[in-house]
């Protein structure tokens, strides 16, 4: 029997203030007495508790709210009681289950330290052993002995029932889940059902992964036992990383689909969090460790070049390049063009590679020019890679061999398998994670932001990864927050904002500061403060009797009187949870890149400042990157600046006030073009020409307040945006094979109309001269073929006044194949949309529709106007044959572009079935077009003219989405 009700829990709960618009909007859409999960994403300071309450009151069932903190639980606790007609229907104590209970997450705590769906594996093995025959007892113990005797076995068989459990574990029987929850928590559980709770909040719900999702997933269950169905509440500031399948899919299996997002645009322009804008400072590692560096590359080259240019290697590229089955006086050119039509990408890395390896080798004078790019790291391991799969791995006598290369890669930060090769976290990427010269960044940012005209108003905290990293690699000491905070106390300017290490181990200033910050300290307090031994140019305070919690709460009180200006801590203790609104300007170090974290360390900066009602936020990101006269490739820093962008909303770094992600919000066009110089190795870029357009570009935060334009109406609309750069000409124009076969048609079909009704009047009686019939034929063909062919022209000259059409069109063609392919769902034609900038050089296309369709779309539009690589079809469009002389062909043959040559996206060219249908809605749509897959010597000769172009798309200002 189902617990008798609370009377009308939630009912009296009033809030007398005005909602925000989003929060109406949220309250509004949102139905009431649903049995499906709530999920709405809010980033921080955007009034989530507030909103979370009003949620649960009109449902009007007695709610538990789950929170990550004890700060957190505390904040639901304060808000709940101001909306309470009385204070006594809330509760933090888990033995006092009241209307509205807030208890952490850990109040649910599971048993042991590893996954608990690892103990809940080993219940479910022992019960089918028990089901085959075997005693509970036995079972026990066979697992047990198991477990010892074959680990390898017994761990096997663990992680494919833990996969089993974690795809249904929601839907599994409580009295399972029960047998791996701790005992309290189990009773805790029973107690809240007991008590009537129907509704669930679960704030900051990306915490629900592994164990909570389990501990969530069983008191729904036993809700449901009762005979309701519960409300789970789902609020967070940013969805958890998709990156781990398997914890996300607990994740979505428990909270479903988001029901509402509130973009931080919309949060800022209503006033309620601080405008803001995005830097990045680019750094290049310090000379001991750029030394490291061209010694690991010098090592990494020296050890594939060896492999390679032994005779077994050099015989594999011969062979990769000129493969056997052919005629035996075949010519080298030919072979190469069967080994490209085999398998284009190696075929390609080979040749680069040859040339790196063997450079007088005879083969490489008959490669193909457009064949012989920069030979890459990625190209080098491609190819080592296979030959030690196909030489090494396959040959029993090569085993020593195979695990020499195997041992050589693992130094460098690869692992071999027979599968292929897995990249870890190589050394040269943990030494730009972790370089030296991002320290010295930080200095840098400071001294920058104190040149400002609101220097005074600096308030920095500066965050890494860890208090110290073990990576020593070229450097003295080891990364962290300690030897950062060493760097920024030994700058004169920097010393001069009393700048404070804290972390859950330290609380250090620098020793100038000790005595005054002790004092203060000990008088927030309430507890005696000591100063530790000297030890150079800092001294630890040391507290007795005051928490951690107290300690943060009093230093961020010091950041807001401006007695300390800088604080520098770790991503774990200044991260989530963290409430400092005087802060306001934010220096990342962290080698983090996901959603939630980017987004949580964000959100510390955007409070709205009492004391600073103008503020403007800074955040800045740190990147270290290989110079350009580094032949070594590694794209780790800059891969992890554009996913860290990625997931972040600002103003247009151009200046034209547009909201987007990506790194076009921190990186202007130049700056951006430069950027990709530098990863391009091209001679002539440079990181310190970067960091000079970026300073150039810098704007004053008032200049960014102004951008933000609080206050003013906006639409909450999110699509996606290409930008490619407009030639003369729109290179997509209907071409004149069609106007020449229109013509031609049209202009015999009104001379045989003529001479049709010519002799019909003959017959009548009405005979017309010879030389007068002659030219009514041909005036009637010409009269016929200007017909056709004046639309044809208007239609041209249309389209190179508007050439944002065409690209809308190329779009359009591309959705149409993915929707007929299956790949999308139906889609409207209204979504996408094209414009051309105003200097009128590039056209932006823009692609609206549902978020994951779109992403789709966005993929391959890009991209067919990307530079040409190694597609595996072309898409070929013509200006006609040459040597026409009509006027009307020659005209528009002047108007339209030559031939263009387009990469057919990878999600329409894995079947050629679906290749063919994007000719057919291309010719429908835009024109005459040819498809031609890249086989043997047409397909090296497409290639050739297809490579020779730049890609349309503009490097200077990337992919990006785009809000408002």
């Amino acid at each position: 029997m189902p617990p008798e009700p609370v009377a009308s829990p939630l009912t009296g709960w009033i809030f007398t203030g005005e909602l925000r618009t989003y929060q109406a909007e949220v309250l509004t859409r949102l139905p009431v007495g649903g049995r499906d999960p709530l999920h709405v994403v809010a980033p921080p300071g955007s009034g989530k508790t507030l909103l979370g309450l009003l949620l649960a009151a009109r449902e009007r069932h007695r709610t538990l709210v789950l929170a990550p903190t004890v700060t957190i639980r505390q904040q639901w606790v304060r808000t709940a009681v101001d909306l309470a007609p009385d204070a006594r229907a809330v509760s933090d104590d888990p033995e006092r289950i009241a209307d509205l209970t807030a208890l952490t997450y850990q109040a649910l705590s599971v048993t042991g330290d590893g996954s608990p769906f690892d103990d809940l594996a080993r219940v479910v093995w022992a019960e089918e052993l028990v089901e085959a025959g075997r005693s509970d007892a036995d079972a026990a113990t066979w697992l047990a002995e198991f477990a010892i005797d074959n680990p390898a076995q017994y761990r096997s068989g663990i992680r494919r029932r833990t996969r089993r459990l974690r795809s249904q574990f929601a839907r599994r029987n409580p009295a399972e889940l029960a047998r791996v929850l701790h005992p309290n928590a189990a009773a805790l559980i029973d107690r809240l059902v007991a008590a009537g709770v129907r509704t669930v909040v679960l704030d900051e719900c990306h915490h629900l992964l592994d164990h909570w999702a389990l501990v969530v997933a069983y008191l729904a269950a036993r809700i449901r036992e009762t005979g309701v169905e519960p409300l789970l509440i789902g609020l967070t500031a940013t969805l958890p990383s998709p990156d781990d399948e398997t914890e996300y899919e607990n994740y979505s299996q428990l909270l479903g689909e988001v029901d509402y997002e509130v973009p931080t645009p919309a949060v800022v322009k209503e006033g309620h969090l601080a405008p803001y804008r995005d830097f990045v400072l680019l750094t290049e590692p310090t000379p001991a460790e750029a030394g490291f560096i061209r010694r690991h590359e010098a090592l990494l080259h020296s050890m594939i070049v060896d492999v390679l240019s032994t005779p077994d290697g050099i015989s594999f590229l011969e062979e990769q390049l000129q493969p056997a089955n052919g005629p035996p006086d075949e010519d080298p050119l030919a072979r190469i063009d069967r080994a490209l039509s085999a398998d284009f990408a190696l075929t390609r890395s080979c040749a680069v590679v040859l040339r790196e390896v063997v450079p007088q080798h005879p083969l490489v004078a008959a490669i193909p020019q457009v064949l012989l790019d920069r030979c890459t790291t990625d190209d080098l391991l491609t190819v080592l890679v296979r030959f030690a799969q196909a030489r090494l791995l396959a040959d029993p006598s090569a085993a020593n061999q195979w695990e020499h290369v195997r041992r050589s890669l693992a130094d460098f930060g690869y692992l071999l398998t027979d599968r292929g090769l897995r990249r870890g976290r190589n050394p040269v990427e943990t030494t730009l994670a972790s370089s030296e010269a991002k320290d010295a960044a930080a200095v840098e940012i400071l001294h920058r932001e104190l040149a400002s005209d609101d220097g005074e108003r600096v308030r920095a905290v500066v965050v890494t990864d860890f208090v110290t990293h073990g990576n020593r690699r070229g450097a003295d000491a080891a990364a962290g927050a300690l030897r950062t905070f060493d760097a920024l106390v030994a700058d004169p300017v920097v010393a001069g904002l009393r700048p404070v290490l804290l972390t859950a181990q330290y609380l250090r200033v620098r020793a100038d500061d000790a005595a005054t910050l002790a004092a203060a300290l000990a008088d927030l307090l309430g507890v005696t403060v000591d100063i530790g031994d000297a030890a150079g140019a800092t001294r630890d305070l040391r507290t007795s009797g005051a928490g951690s919690g107290r300690i943060v709460a009093a230093v961020s009180e010091l950041i807001r009187r401006g007695e300390v200006r800088v604080l520098v801590g770790t991503r774990g203790l200044l991260g989530e949870g963290w409430d400092c609104p005087a802060v306001n300007t934010l220096i990342d170090l962290t080698a983090v890149a996901t959603s939630s974290a980017t987004q949580q360390l964000r959100g510390r900066t955007l409070r709205l400042d009492p004391g600073w009602p103008e503020k403007v936020a800074h955040n800045w990101s740190v990147a270290c990157l290989i110079p350009a006269d580094v032949a070594l490739d590694d794209a780790s820093e800059p891969d992890r600046l554009r996913r860290k962008h990625s997931h972040l909303w600002g103003l247009n770094a151009d200046g034209d006030g547009r909201i987007v992600s990506g790194l076009a919000h921190a990186l202007p066009s130049a700056a951006a073009q430069a950027f990709e110089a530098v990863l391009d190795k091209h001679p002539d870029a440079s990181i310190r020409g970067v960091d000079d357009l970026l300073r150039a570009a810098w704007p004053a935060r008032a200049t960014t307040r102004a951008e933000w334009r609080i206050g003013e109406p906006y639409t909450s609309r999110e699509r996606d945006e290409i930008t490619v750069r407009q030639v003369a000409a729109a290179p997509l124009l209907r071409t004149t094979q069609v106007a020449r076969a229109d013509g031609a048609t049209s202009a015999v079909g009104g001379a045989l109309g003529v001479g049709l009704l010519l002799a019909v009047l003959a017959g009548q009686g009405l005979a017309v001269h010879p030389a007068l019939g002659a030219a009514l034929v041909a005036a009637g063909g010409a009269l016929a073929a200007a017909t056709t062919l004046l639309p044809l022209l208007g239609r041209t000259l249309r389209d190179r006044r508007h050439p944002a059409e065409v690209y809308r069109l190329a779009a359009l063609v591309v959705a149409r194949t993915l929707r007929d392919a299956g790949r999308i769902g139906p889609f409207d034609d209204t979504d996408i949309v094209a414009h051309v900038d105003d200097d009128r050089t590039r056209v932006r296309i823009e692609l609206g529709g549902m978020p994951a369709d779109r992403r789709v779309v966005t993929d391959a539009v890009e991209e067919l106007f990307a530079a040409v690589r190694t597609p595996r079809f072309l898409l070929r469009i013509d200006r006609g044959a040459a040597g026409s002389t009509r006027l009307f062909e020659r005209l528009a043959d002047r108007l339209s572009p030559g031939r263009t040559l387009l990469p057919v996206p990878r999600a329409i060219a894995r079947r050629r079935g679906d290749a063919e249908q994007f000719e057919r809605h291309w010719r429908q749509a835009i024109g005459t077009c040819t498809l031609h897959e890249l086989q043997g010597a047409q397909g090296l000769a497409l290639l050739r003219v297809a490579r020779s172009s730049e890609g349309r798309v503009d490097v200077a200002r990337p992919r990006a989405r785009v809000w408002g």
